[in-house]
């Protein structure tokens, strides 16, 4: 029986990815969750049944060193530290081999999830057609997305493509926000793929841990999803 695995990347938010959790688990009960933990000021507290990586001192990914290690590349705004989310999904490979869901921190379940548990393709998700601000390549949204990690390693696929989330000068390539390199090597390998619409199974507030959002209103507005 395959297993459902889901992993979350936090970073400052305790209230907002406890109740993505708790609506998680309201809707897929039956789901192993692994948090990949960021923090520098506030960490994920502990969880009966979550699985914690805790990086909050750089013990399993030291990011100054990381981004030391490509010095002639342009390292872009992306996302407001987008290249650590994007590597901290990478780590995850190795954590969770057998594959997972990636779940934003402030997002929050509406309905079962099973549906994309599928290791009959790449990836299922929602897809970016419109890139905005100076993102010019298409993306799978990383809010709510399965990765098929066993697929993506065949291919010789990773979340991390250094190629795409530095530009080489002013006038290179487009700019790859999170998911976009994860989109194009498995269109340029010819992979399968499952679009869904992933506003119909989750609510995504957005920028939570990047601006001064006011998550406590839209946990209120939003509780009989988690509750």
């Amino acid at each position: 029986m395959m297993m459902k695995n889901v992993a979350i990347v936090h970073y400052n938010t305790p209230e907002l990815t406890v109740a993505g959790i708790k609506s998680l688990r309201k809707h897929t009960p039956d789901v192993c969750i692994t948090v990949f933990d960021n923090s520098d000021r506030r960490p994920f507290p502990e969880m009966e049944g979550v699985e914690i990586l805790n990086n909050t001192r750089g013990g399993l990914i030291n990011f100054c060193d990381m981004l030391d290690a490509y010095p002639r590349k342009i390292p872009t705004a992306c996302n407001w530290g987008s290249e650590k989310h994007i590597a901290s999904v990478d780590y995850l490979f190795d954590e969770i081999p057998e594959g997972f869901v990636l779940m934003d921190s402030d997002v929050l379940i509406k309905k079962d999830i099973s549906p994309f548990f599928d290791e009959a393709v790449a990836w299922v998700g929602s897809v970016e057609y419109k890139p905005k601000f100076w993102f010019q390549a298409q993306r799978c949204y990383p809010f709510l997305l399965w990765i098929n990690v066993p697929m993506c390693r065949k291919n010789g696929i990773r979340f991390f493509h250094e190629g795409m989330v530095y530009k080489m000068s002013h006038n290179g390539p487009p700019y790859y926000d999170t998911g976009g390199s994860l989109y194009k090597d498995c269109n340029d390998k010819g992979l399968p793929y499952k679009e869904v619409d992933i506003k119909e199974y989750s609510e995504h507030l957005g920028g939570a841990s990047c601006y001064l959002t006011k998550w406590e209103d839209w946990l209120e507005q939003h509780k009989s999803l988690y509750l």
